[in-house]
């Protein structure tokens, strides 16, 4: 009989009898120039299943380079057009992989607006969203998300149109969006708030 490859097993179940249901992102995105991300502190925590006592974890910690930041997208709180959510398929030899999707809103015929988009479409990013339990959820970080094909439809969009970020087809996730552990512990909300920047203080 042949050894069973197990790379992961069920660790703990969920109760959902009697809990108020979180449903919503705070209506913000913090966008990152993956070039900006210094590589260095890039720190993974999976849950390692080879471990006797194995613990779930499914984190990543990393600092920005001095002096950069990321960039804050806000809505309107009673609106619904910023978001996370990713795809899972497999990958031809049998691997799971994850489309991750950030889901924005740009306003405007501006030149800003212009830059923005512009930007948008040709850079690669990380984008960070909070949860409303303060859980901070990371897309992108392996590979970068950038925007997909779009029609920005600025009368019939209301003012601006919604844009999806997203992995490219062929440089797809190899984790589910991951959550942000600070490097001090505890400060997750407060590094989202301030969009992850690095003064060098």
């Amino acid at each position: 009989m042949a050894v069973e490859s197990v790379c992961g097993k069920l660790l703990n179940g969920q109760d959902q009898t009697c809990i108020t249901v979180k449903r919503r992102y705070f209506q913000q995105a913090v966008v990152i120039n993956r070039t900006d991300i210094d590589l260095s502190t890039v720190e993974y925590q999976l849950t390692d299943f080879e471990s006797p006592t194995p613990t779930c974890e499914y984190g990543v910690k990393f600092e920005l380079k001095v002096g950069k930041t990321g960039y804050r997208f806000a809505g309107l709180e009673a609106g619904s057009s910023y978001s996370g959510t990713f795809d899972k398929t497999r990958s031809d030899l049998g691997y799971p992989q994850y489309t991750h999707n950030a889901n924005m809103i740009v306003m405007g015929a501006s030149e800003e607006a212009k830059c923005v988009l512009s930007s948008l479409d040709k850079g690669s990013y990380v984008v960070a969203f909070q949860f409303q339990d303060g859980t901070v959820e990371i897309y992108g970080m392996e590979n970068g998300l950038s925007t997909g094909d779009y029609t920005y439809d600025i009368q019939g969009g209301g003012g601006g149109s919604l844009i999806v970020l997203s992995s490219l087809e062929t440089a797809p996730e190899n984790n589910l969006p991951l959550v942000y552990v600070s490097q001090i512990p505890g400060q997750e909300s407060e590094d989202f708030d301030d969009a992850f920047a690095n003064s060098g203080s």
